[in-house]
């Protein structure tokens, strides 16, 4: 599969990121982002010039210094250790109003490493000059998972979600080249199949509870148990410790409207081939996937909820070449199992309309 246009794979991120209206507020051309790490650096400086302009968050840090006054309160252990008290010098500690937090110190810590990041445009490394120069004082961190999860987004500060999620991907694809010192080799997240495969879930899950809550008011995740029966047991204390050992499934997406009762769980599936073929057959549905889907649908079932009978499992793979929709009912039931994929390498007014098509 080719790789989905940059534009596209912002729109992709904004709505995996929950922040789909964030979408059209950048212009992610091929002039400005001619590479995935020069569209989250554009996006990361757009996004710090925002927040330069409303005032960055600021928050309370604790100092202390030595001094004639007394401001907030005496270390006395270090008045004594200091031994100048009888000059009426006196160590105190205090807290201060500063913008020297650690959410602002992680965007400040980013601009920086990405000047690292090889064939980073020269317009982009301008622009993070500039932008340096515009912060407030802040030290330099060194940013790690820990670090990132360690912000605590609030009411006051939600507005950093977005940016904190571009620092966060920016981190996670630039490592240290080895052929050049000091600089970082960013990896093209679109070549990921595994990082692309939660991505592409995210998306379709935040896509659909966003622009689809009018036909699908209820968009979630759902637990299914396997409709298991103990019996025969020769080792297990009892049906309590059997029932304990199934696993729960759990969907990728479903989607219910409790007016209709229209129920439709979707599985999505990065994968580079849509279909997989053997000794030269020709390409069919992954087995697997078929299986899976089916477990869904058939093990949500509920004797005491209508909407069970008739729900629809949809598996849905991108692709940037042909398009896949077919439809099958499983036996005699009333259950409709679809394969469908998107097209994202077209304008996204037509990926729109698609992923609209699918759960129709």
């Amino acid at each position: 599969m080719r790789r989905i246009p940059i534009q596209n794979m912002y729109y992709i991120l904004c709505y995996a990121w929950g922040m789909g209206d964030m979408r059209g507020r950048v212009n992610v051309g091929i002039e400005e982002c001619p590479s995935l790490s020069d569209l989250l650096v554009h996006v990361l400086l757009n996004a710090t010039d925002n927040l330069l302009k409303r005032g960055m968050a600021q928050g309370y840090s604790v100092y202390g210094n030595e001094m004639d006054g007394i401001k907030g309160k005496i270390n006395i252990g270090e008045t004594l250790r200091m031994g100048r008290y009888r000059q009426g010098k006196i160590f105190c500690q205090y807290d201060e109003l500063t913008p020297d937090i650690l959410i602002n110190q992680i965007i400040f810590s980013t601009l920086l490493d990405s000047l690292k990041i090889a064939g980073l445009s020269g317009e982009n490394k301008d622009r993070i000059d500039k932008t340096l120069r515009r912060m407030p004082q802040t030290k330099r961190i060194r940013i790690t998972e820990h670090t990132l999860n360690s912000v605590k987004l609030h009411r006051n500060n939600i507005y950093y979600h977005f940016v904190l999620n571009v620092c966060r991907m920016l981190h996670q694809s630039a490592l240290p080249n080895e052929s050049l010192t000091g600089r970082l080799e960013f990896l093209d997240i679109r070549d990921d199949e595994r990082q692309m495969n939660r991505i592409f879930e995210r998306f379709l899950m935040n896509f659909y509870k966003q622009e689809c809550r009018q036909d699908f008011p209820e968009v979630s995740r759902s637990y299914i148990r396997f409709q298991l029966t103990p019996c025969g047991m020769t080792f297990a204390k009892g049906s309590d410790e059997a029932y304990a050992l199934l696993p729960v499934m759990e969907t990728d997406v479903t989607l219910y409207n409790p007016q209709t009762k229209k129920k439709i769980i979707l599985d999505a599936k990065y994968y580079k081939d849509t279909l997989v073929s053997r000794y030269g057959e020709k390409g069919k549905i992954r087995r697997d996937h078929l299986s899976q889907i089916l477990s869904y649908v058939m093990n949500q079932e509920n004797e005491t909820l209508p909407q069970t009978k008739d729900a629809k499992g949809i598996l849905v793979y991108p692709t940037v070449d042909t398009e896949l929709d077919v439809s099958y009912v499983y036996k005699d039931t009333s259950h409709v199992i679809r394969v469908s994929t998107v097209n994202l390498n077209q304008d996204w007014r037509l990926i729109e309309k698609r992923l609209r098509e699918i759960i129709i």
